[in-house]
């Protein structure tokens, strides 16, 4: 049997108790750069503003670019699997923004995060160059899950075109619809912003 139990003797935390730190830190961190700057904002500070040394701060994250990572992604691996039960006769595009929808706003419920605190995170990440390249990261990642899925529901190979047009435009429908939203301070939800850009889409591979 595996051991309970770090090589410091100490019990080893449930995965759902170390993501959800990793969430509230990185909450604390968003704050931080947007307040202060990515630049000036130090490691140092981010662990201190988060009730915890620095070298717990490490057994979390790999660096100060890799901690909005767990809030950026958050929903991903949901939707997709929300994608992938939709029934097969839905269309495409409103398989997406449903499944969207019902993944993002179901699992920020069972987290407790209130979505608007989303919103500074979303920001620093778009807005301060040395965030962007985790951004970008995170939506390379959760395109690569759309195409298995869209293939699957289109009854195309993995390596079709359009498959990976679907799954790129798609992605960067969220991308946009998650910025705009981000940026705004009106009402709702990222996923209403997403049925809006869901709907300009004017072609044949969403309908």
């Amino acid at each position: 049997m595996t051991s309970e139990r770090n090589r410091a003797g100490r019990p080893a935390l449930s995965e759902t108790r170390r993501a959800a730190t990793r969430r509230e830190v990185a909450l604390v961190a968003a704050h931080l750069f947007i307040e202060n700057g990515y630049a000036a904002t130090t490691v140092e500070e981010i662990a201190a503003a988060s009730g915890m040394g620095l070298r717990t701060f490490y057994r979390y994250f790999a660096g100060k670019e890799d901690v909005v990572a767990p809030l950026l992604a958050i929903g991903t691996q949901a939707w997709a699997d929300e994608l992938a039960a939709c029934p097969p006769d839905l269309p495409l595009r409103e398989a997406l923004s449903r499944s969207y929808r019902v993944a993002t706003l179901g699992t920020l419920a069972a987290e407790g995060i209130v979505e608007d605190r989303l919103r500074p995170v979303v920001r620093a990440a778009t807005q301060l160059p040395a965030l962007r390249a985790t951004w970008l990261r995170v939506q390379y990642d959760c395109e690569t899950q759309l195409i298995p899925i869209i293939a699957a529901r289109t009854g195309r190979s993995a390596d079709d075109l359009d498959v990976a047009l679907a799954a790129a435009m798609a992605n960067t429908a969220v991308r946009l619809a998650t910025e705009l939203w981000a940026a705004s301070e009106e009402t709702g939800s990222a996923a209403d912003v997403l049925d809006t850009c869901l709907a300009r889409l004017a072609t044949d591979i969403l309908r």
